[in-house]
């Protein structure tokens, strides 16, 4: 740090710091809870939400959708897909 810097800038620089350090691990402690509980979407996945149009009235689906073509596919000769459908809401 400069000399230019006032002692009490300096401090709060370092806060800010130890702030963020602490941020940090709360989120990476966080990150393995999760991985540790089950199941986890694969990176650059996205949770979607759809509405299907039935006889009488509109139904709520979910979906995992994938940039690239990574879940394994129902129909076809083994073709990936970039969707994977998770089921009804509620």
């Amino acid at each position: 740090m400069s000399d230019k810097t006032s002692p009490a800038r300096q401090r709060e620089k370092l806060n800010r710091a130890e702030r963020l350090l602490a941020t940090i691990a709360t989120i990476e402690a966080q990150i393995e809870k999760i991985s540790a509980s089950g199941e986890v979407a694969p990176p650059s996945c996205c949770l979607a939400r759809y509405q299907a149009r039935g006889q009488y009235k509109p139904y709520w689906y979910y979906k995992l959708q994938a940039k690239q073509p990574i879940f394994v596919s129902k129909q076809g000769a083994g073709k990936p897909s970039r969707y994977k459908h998770l089921g009804a809401a509620g």
